[in-house]
């Protein structure tokens, strides 16, 4: 058993909150870089990152159905959208191109939430999501905890599809189908 003086202890106390001082130092300076490199892309690329505010009517959450008409007024632009949400699924559309499966999930935005889930389906060129999953292999460990991503896509049509719930029901999904333009 060891036995701790009051100075070795002070001392072990200190390194411990200089510790959790770094590692909150570190994780807000990996945050701005991220919210950086997101603003980066809007501005390049001009795409609406403000279609979450628009469709909720500046409210913090919708409970009524979004209806697809109401998603064709901002999504169908010539401008692409940001969509903040995690990959779902990778898969070979053709020898250059996948298709990436984007849900809005409840890590993407707490500012906005929706009853009805919406989803997008990317096409992309391969080299765009290998790149990607080279820079983060640790993309789908902890259960998918880590896969949140910030898309550009341009928007060309838009479908609902159904899914069972857990409590037997259906729920809808609005699913945009469109290109992937950054990640």
């Amino acid at each position: 058993m060891r036995s701790w003086s009051g100075r070795t202890l002070s001392t072990h106390i200190l390194k411990g909150r200089l510790k959790e001082e770094a590692e909150k130092a570190e994780s807000e300076r990996v945050t701005q870089t991220i919210k950086s490199a997101v603003a980066e892309s809007v501005s390049r690329t001009r795409a609406i990152h403000d279609w979450e505010s628009r469709l909720s009517r500046g409210e913090r959450f919708r409970s009524e159905p979004i209806l697809t008409v109401e998603l064709e007024r901002i999504w169908l632009q010539n401008r692409p959208i940001l969509f903040i949400g995690s990959i779902k699924d990778i898969a070979t559309h053709d020898e250059s191109r996948y298709r990436v499966t984007v849900e809005r999930s409840i890590f993407g935005s707490f500012d906005h939430m929706f009853d009805t889930e919406l989803e997008l389906s990317l096409l992309s060129t391969k080299e765009q999501i290998d790149s990607l999953l080279k820079k983060h292999p640790d993309l789908f460990e902890d259960y998918g905890f880590n896969n949140g991503v910030a898309v550009v896509a341009r928007i060309d049509t838009i479908r609902t599809i159904y899914v069972s719930s857990q409590e037997g029901g259906r729920d809808e999904v609005k699913v945009g189908n469109g290109e992937l333009i950054d990640v």
